[in-house]
């Protein structure tokens, strides 16, 4: 079942990134809301992880999934995530998708749960995993290219898929 959602996470991804996603002014000024427990104590305040604003994160996503380069969506007004893709020549095996995941982990991500991969006749290979820091969050996955977007991505076979979101006011 979490293979049939990645797939259309990643349809959906693909259809509303086009193939020009770019960051508009509210990107640069996108932070998550304060949280109670970060005022807690100055303790507290220094085993967190550093703030970043979005444009921080993106820069650590692409950091990250270097040669292939994520298309961003813009951010909406008022949204509290943003949702890219980044199409590769062949589809990412486990131990590709696990370095990306360590050059977050560098800088300061951390993964909320153990890697979710497989590899059948059916989906071919599939990863996914959540990682955060501070109050953001990155979904990461890669997949095959669906059949239905094969051709306005070809000669692409694969993709890399991410959500970055944060906690926020929604303002």
């Amino acid at each position: 079942m979490r293979r049939l959602g990645l797939s259309a996470v990643m349809i959906s991804v693909l259809a509303v990134t086009g193939c020009g996603g770019s960051q508009g002014g509210d990107a640069a000024a996108a932070k998550p809301a304060k949280s109670k427990a970060a005022s807690a104590s100055p303790a507290t305040q220094k085993s967190k992880a550093p703030e970043r604003n979005l444009q921080q994160v993106e820069r650590d996503l692409r950091f990250a999934v270097a040669p292939h380069k994520p298309q961003m969506q813009p951010l909406q007004s008022g949204s509290c995530i943003v949702h890219g893709v980044a199409p590769t020549r062949r589809v990412l095996g486990k131990a590709e998708f696990e370095a990306i995941v360590g050059r977050l982990q560098k800088r300061g991500w951390s993964p909320l749960g153990p890697l979710d991969y497989s590899d059948d006749e059916t989906y071919g290979k599939m990863s996914y995993l959540r990682l955060q820091s501070g109050e953001w969050e990155i979904s990461l996955g890669s997949a095959p290219m669906p059949s239905e977007m094969r051709e306005a991505y070809a000669p692409n076979e694969g993709s890399i898929i991410a959500a970055i979101s944060w906690k926020c006011t929604g303002a």
